[in-house]
């Protein structure tokens, strides 16, 4: 069983690294770790790992999943009226017993859960240990891998839909993302939007994260269309530009470049390739055609279970490309209030190099306008 064996190879781990328990509150990272998806709110949910011990479930009794006996997890269930200090009385053992415990906490744990238990356990150490639970979740398994060509799929045909039979009408930006959410039902995506999607005409994509309003397209505009969806627990995200009845020289030109530094950063994303000399090979190419402090943001960020995950394709990113992580190529050029274009495809690593999972076209298309 995948979960169960995820909770092992943390468990080897942290032991390696002198942890006791390490306590994880990240809904998603839960899920990953049990299957088990719950949006907690300001609830108490998490899942407690310790070296020596069962692995501990901390559950409010509000929520509702079926026990998988296989994962073999104790759960201690609380109510609303339970102190957060009494969900933590296994500690007990651990700080009588050692002069120096040390405690995991991952980076979500809400200060208003974790400041009271720091305080009641003074002499136990906690220690940030998210780095550990971020390290296992960036390399995808052959499973999780084809669920994130499922969902792109998915987008794949949600953008071809959009692009041909909605774009042409001149929906208002509004009116496309709602039409966006009924597409995805239609296509089989079983859990709605990966993030806000952005649709933004003209000026308004030169705003790398629009929020889409009641504007609607002029002739000649460019259209950024920046989706995803969720399916099986599992994100996508692509980003495609178009434009609406005509084109510029200057948009062509754009565009162009764009393209190319798609291209040269998927290219350049190999196995033992640093970050940063992937985001230098979209960057470079941009720079060198005059609009390198147009490019306002990093190449690239990690995805999976959540559209943003730890890790990112940026110049500050030393750490070499392994098999099995899947990351964003998105090269963005911003004219602020004149036009825009982003070009973005996912990205799965592999040894024999680099598989893009998003298909959908990525020619210059501009949009037909239909007659009203």
């Amino acid at each position: 069983m995948e979960e169960k064996q995820r909770i092992q190879q943390l468990t080897e781990k942290i032991a390696t690294e002198g942890f006791a328990a390490i306590i994880l509150a990240d809904p998603e990272a839960i899920a990953y770790y049990t299957g088990y998806e719950i949006e907690p709110m300001e609830r108490l949910w998490l899942l407690v790992i310790q070296p020596n011990y069962r692995p501990q479930l901390i559950a409010n009794k509000l929520f509702q999943f079926t026990e998988n006996p296989d994962l073999d997890l104790d759960i201690l269930w609380v109510d609303d009226n339970t102190d957060t200090i009494e969900a933590f009385m296994w500690l007990d053992h651990f700080v009588e017993t050692h002069e120096q415990v040390k405690i995991g906490v991952d980076k979500y744990w809400p200060a208003g859960q974790l400041l009271p238990v720091m305080s009641y356990y003074s002499e136990a150490k906690f220690r940030l240990a998210s780095l550990y639970v971020d390290a296992q979740r960036g390399i995808k398994s052959e499973q999780e891998q084809e669920r994130m060509r499922a969902a792109s799929l998915i987008n794949d045909r949600v953008m071809a839909r959009l692009a041909t039979e909605l774009l042409p009408t001149g929906p208002s930006e509004i009116e496309a993302c709602q039409a966006l959410e009924r597409y995805y039902q239609e296509a089989g995506a079983d859990g709605g939007f990966s993030f806000p999607p952005i649709v933004a005409y003209g000026k308004n994509g030169a705003d790398p994260h629009h929020e889409s309003d009641h504007t609607r397209p002029q002739v000649g505009d460019a259209i950024v269309v920046d989706i995803g969806c969720r399916h099986q627990g599992y994100a996508s995200d692509m980003t495609r530009t178009f434009y609406y009845g005509q084109v510029s020289d200057l948009d062509r030109q754009l565009y162009q470049t764009c393209l190319e530094a798609n291209l040269l950063g998927i290219e350049a994303s190999q196995v033992g390739q640093q970050f940063q000399a992937i985001d230098a090979a979209c960057r470079d190419h941009i720079d060198q055609a005059g609009y390198g402090e147009n490019f306002v943001h990093r190449t690239g960020h990690f995805i999976g279970r959540s559209a943003h995950e730890a890790g990112d394709v940026s110049a500050s990113n030393y750490h070499p490309v392994e098999a099995g992580q899947v990351f964003s190529i998105e090269p963005g050029i911003y004219l602020s209030d004149q036009t825009a274009v982003r070009i973005e495809d996912l990205v799965i690593a592999q040894a024999e190099g680099p598989e893009v999972i998003n298909h959908y076209p990525k020619d210059l298309q501009i949009i037909p306008i239909q007659d009203h």
